[in-house]
């Protein structure tokens, strides 16, 4: 992948971007591992990626470390170089290039102004964090240009979504660009793959501030506020995509939306609060589109939800996307209408220039009332988009399904309940030819 940054510039424009984003679609760091001896390694592509552990897991850190050395190590480097890449340098702090010189930086490579190191933090330009999987590196191309790299289980589901987006080819402008991260390449290496990226049918499952990246990069973590990135930004040059699709699952194109669904296990996969609950009521599948849409609606939420009083629109078409009652939700093209036919025509030009200031320790989305404080006549007129309070009976079989004998009870009844309706309905089709 080309290296794009990955951060949620925080204003209004990103729900454009993103809900014109989820229509076509679908972690880097929290703390990055030590660094082991690349000296010492002896581990192969194959013995680092098929571990499959979770970060909770004792043995975690560990297997994190063994993949950063097997990155660093000199025959993987050396693999790199005869491909015509130059692998960023791994340090305790993080992976620094080997060259900070400015290149020529076309789409879809990420764009870094006239970048100046920052004294205070003592850390290079265009340094990089670790990712604490471990299974992400950063590099540089012949001509200088910054890409990323993320090695890929053979056979798995991520690599067929990512050999399809390579299939269809690489944006050369932004009006090209479906904001879903272009894969540059696929190359194969020790059994398995490395996806080449710049830093369809296909349902994301993990949409979440952190698998959104810019095409800006200066110096992770500390950039958001970057002058030039704000610059990019006015002059409408910033772009988002989505990225990291292993949790993610490709239908066939002849699927309806309505036709796809997934046992409700695969919903949580993604941490919690991140997501709405649509399976926390012993539900024994869901319909990941309305999944997807309803992540985002989330992720809107937590960054937005504030900021209601200003653009008073954001609350019917927040609660739409994240509406309890599935049928109802909005599909990711039906909220891009909605922004851009209620949300922008209904808001001044000077509310969707705001820059959201960040909140911590937000309000679950489900526990907000983004329509306390607005006008009684604008809450009349849309009040059909209002989602109510949960109702106690929810509340409360949410709270018990965090049994796991009694999730699995409640859900093998609604799927006996679900069987017998439909059998129910064949016959009564079938009854008046008899």
């Amino acid at each position: 992948m080309v290296k794009w940054h990955y951060t949620l510039a925080k204003q209004p424009s990103l729900i454009l971007v993103l809900l014109q984003a989820s229509d076509v679609c679908a972690a880097q760091q929290d703390s990055s591992p030590a660094v082991s001896d690349p000296s010492q390694c002896n581990d192969t592509l194959d013995s680092v990626l098929r571990t499959s552990l979770y970060p909770h897991d004792p043995e975690f850190e560990e297997l994190s470390c063994r993949r950063i050395a097997w990155w660093d190590s000199s025959h993987t480097r050396s693999w790199f170089l005869e491909k015509g890449y130059t692998l960023y340098h791994i340090r305790e702090s993080g992976m620094d290039p080997a060259s900070t010189k400015h290149s020529e930086t076309p789409f879809p490579f990420p764009m870094h102004g006239e970048l100046e190191p920052e004294p205070d933090l003592k850390l290079p330009i265009l340094h990089g964090c670790i990712s604490y999987v471990g299974n992400i590196a950063f590099a540089q191309n012949t001509q200088g240009q910054h890409v990323a790299f993320k090695a890929v289980l053979d056979g798995s589901e991520e690599f067929r979504i990512l050999k399809y987006l390579h299939n269809q080819g690489i944006p050369r402008s932004i009006d090209d660009f479906h904001h879903v991260i272009p894969v540059l390449d696929v190359l194969p290496c020790e059994g398995h793959w490395i996806a080449v990226m710049p830093r369809h049918r296909i349902a994301h499952g993990d949409i979440k501030t952190s698998n959104i990246l810019v095409n800006h990069v200066n110096i992770d973590r500390y950039d958001s506020n970057d002058p030039y990135r704000r610059s990019l930004r006015s002059q409408g040059k910033l772009t988002y995509a989505l990225y990291d699709f292993d949790g993610s699952t490709m239908f066939p194109p002849s699927m309806s939306l309505d036709e796809c669904r997934l046992p409700s296990h695969i919903s949580f996969n993604t941490l919690y609060g991140q997501a709405p609950g649509d399976t926390m009521q012993g539900e024994f599948d869901f319909n990941p589109f309305a999944f997807d849409v309803g992540m985002l609606g989330v992720m809107f939420c937590h960054e937005f939800q504030h900021m209601v009083c200003s653009v008073p629109m954001l609350a019917p078409l927040f609660d739409r996307m994240t509406t309890r009652d599935i049928a109802r939700r909005f599909k990711a093209s039906e909220a891009l209408q909605f922004f851009e036919q209620q949300v922008i025509p209904l808001t001044s030009k000077r509310a969707l220039s705001f820059a959201a200031e960040a909140i911590y320790g937000h309000k679950a989305y489900d526990r907000y009332d983004r329509w306390k404080y607005l006008d009684p006549d604008f809450v009349k007129k849309w009040a059909a988009y209002r989602e109510p309070p949960i109702p106690r009976h929810i509340l409360i079989l949410r709270k018990i399904c965090l049994y796991p004998w009694i999730f699995d009870t409640i859900s093998y009844i609604r799927r006996v309940g679900r069987f017998v309706g439909r059998g129910w309905a064949a016959l009564t089709r079938i009854l008046p030819w008899i």
